[in-house]
């Protein structure tokens, strides 16, 4: 291999806490650690706040009222998850989320009260550029030190110990090690790795595969969340339409049928309640040949948006965006989120000692299907919890390994992956298209076993296939590490998905429609012969819930 960046010696940082990733749970996490005096160095692979799930989210929090109890934020939350759902985990969220948004509106968050919680959208169509501004600036202000553009490719585990992680400036190339006394993860969920989605472009499942490759166990990856009313104005699904309008107006495909009324899906808000059915119904009808340029056409030409609260100024919004005043509407649905995860107590604590983990990384809270508003929620709690942990953990005093002796030796199995004498941007291209459109069409609303079971071979294919890719610049290389990210995520989702033979929550299996009771427990996915496999599969306890008055 021809000399290079690649080659550079390894900068070495030294920290009490190390934060990779800066949504809601990496920022919340980093306030409350170095509120505590210690030293926090923040990681994130773009800029702070920027271009992550939660500023592009809709600003919505849900939790206890005065007419929305905390019995019935929990309860809700438990069947929207089919029960699948670690209650203690949601006992914890429910209990402490009221406190922690007020927090946050103390610190400058603006928006409104409702009924079931506060959304920080007061006009306009997102609310998380907001939220993200509050958290950023909060943290900008407190003691700790950024590091931006950072690929981290690499957990460094030591005696069963995680003690750092180490990566690369995506422009510069510069090759950091991160020494640290424990490292909390908070790099968001792998939506980005579907055809079809309204998250983040970056979102392509680096945190699960970092978790995988360190040894430990996801859970619950056959759960992938749909959004069934998103502008697909453009042929990629995107962004999301408020669910108030897919109440206003018929959904129609090419034959003028309204989709709504050909599935019998009339329960309202149809997009929220009925959220899974009308997503199954649109992609059908799409895959079916009953689409129009790969949409459906939701018309808002004539509609009253009287009854939309904070009306007017949204509607404004999208008018701007969309001419829907003009023309149709083209809709399809869009993944969403990712319900499954890293395994973790509710103190964000994992099974690799010194490592911690907060946000959508996370498997456990949302069950088989998040109800709407606990991200932002379940984020923010487990941030401050995760954090709280990491700040009592106590590493070991000695290694049998020296820290920069285990970053070069990450490094170097990363190698592989460079040369700066070839590299085509097609070709490393190439493989995340083949798996976002794999994900999409065999392991996304609707899954089968012959549809699955093709899945999990070409997404094998796939990774074949990024063995053989190059790059020639940092740049290059981030796009290689991601690509395989993506289908090692691709492939946990893809057989836990064909273990899973029934149909519950996110989960839909044409060849097994129903839920089935003695299917009440979770699926584990580990690393095993350098593809993630099913490890083990536990049924949950039943026990009573939980709240504190």
């Amino acid at each position: 291999m021809e000399s290079g960046w690649m080659e550079k010696s390894i900068n070495l940082i030294d920290t009490d806490i190390l934060i990779i990733g800066t949504g809601i749970a990496g920022l919340s996490a980093a306030l409350k650690a170095s509120g505590a005096g210690k030293r926090v160095v923040v990681v994130s692979k773009a800029a702070v706040g920027k271009v992550t799930n939660t500023s592009l989210g809709g600003g919505l929090f849900t939790f206890a009222t005065d007419t929305f109890p905390v019995e019935a934020h929990l309860k809700k939350t438990m069947e929207s998850g089919r029960m699948i759902n670690n209650p203690v985990m949601v006992e914890h969220m429910v209990n402490l989320a009221p406190s922690r948004v007020r927090n946050l509106i103390e610190m400058g968050l603006k928006g409104q009260f409702h009924e079931t919680g506060f959304r920080c959208r007061t006009s306009g169509y997102l609310g998380g550029p907001h939220l993200s501004s509050v958290l950023v600036n909060a943290c900008r202000k407190a003691e700790m030190e950024f590091f931006e553009h950072i690929m981290v490719t690499d957990l460094l585990v030591d005696s069963d110990e995680c003690r750092g992680a180490v990566g690369f400036h995506k422009q510069s190339g510069k090759i950091i090690g991160f020494r640290s006394n424990a490292v909390l993860l908070a790099t968001g969920g792998a939506g980005a790795i579907y055809a079809h989605t309204d998250n983040a472009p970056g979102a392509t499942g680096d945190g699960y595969a970092l978790m995988l490759e360190a040894g430990l166990e996801l859970i619950d990856m056959e759960f992938v969340q749909f959004y069934p009313t998103a502008y697909a104005g453009t042929g990629r699904a995107r962004m999301m339409l408020p669910a108030a309008f897919a109440d206003l107006s018929p959904i129609l495909n090419r034959l003028g049928e309204d989709v709504k009324e050909k599935y019998q899906i009339k329960d309202k808000p149809v997009a929220v309640v009925s959220r899974d059915r009308l997503s199954r119904a649109l992609f059908k009808e799409i895959r079916m040949g009953n689409g129009m340029d790969g949409a459906l056409q939701l018309d808002l030409r004539e509609t009253d948006f009287g009854s939309i609260p904070n009306g007017p100024a949204m509607v404004k919004t999208f008018k701007k965006r969309l001419a829907f005043d003009k023309k149709p509407v083209s809709v399809g649905p869009t993944c969403h989120h990712t319900m499954g995860g890293v395994a973790t107590d509710e103190a964000g604590r994992t099974d690799l000692k010194g490592l911690f983990a907060a946000g959508e990384v996370v498997g456990g809270t949302h069950g088989a299907n998040r109800m709407g508003g606990n991200a932002y929620c379940e984020a923010l709690v487990l941030g401050d919890a995760a954090a709280r942990s990491a700040l009592a953990h106590r590493p070991n005093a000695k290694h049998p390994t020296d820290f920069k002796t285990l970053a070069e030796n990450a490094v170097k199995k990363k190698i592989r992956f460079f040369d700066s004498r070839s590299e085509t941007t097609p070709a490393i291209d190439s493989p995340r298209k083949k798996l976002a459109a794999i994900m999409w069409e065999k392991v996304g609303i609707v899954r089968e076993e012959k549809s699955l079971t093709e899945a999990v071979e070409e997404i094998d294919a796939v990774l074949e296939s990024i063995e053989l890719n190059k790059g020639r610049t940092p740049g290059g290389l981030c796009k290689i590490i991601e690509s395989r990210n993506a289908a090692l995520t691709g492939r946990a989702i893809a057989v836990s998905a064909l273990k899973r033979t029934e149909s519950r929550g996110s989960h839909w299996r044409d060849d097994f429609p129903h839920e089935v009771e003695n299917w009440l427990q979770h699926i584990h996915v580990q690393m095993s012969e350098g593809v993630p496999q099913i490890r083990r599969i536990i049924p949950i306890p039943v026990r009573p819930l939980k709240v504190c008055r």
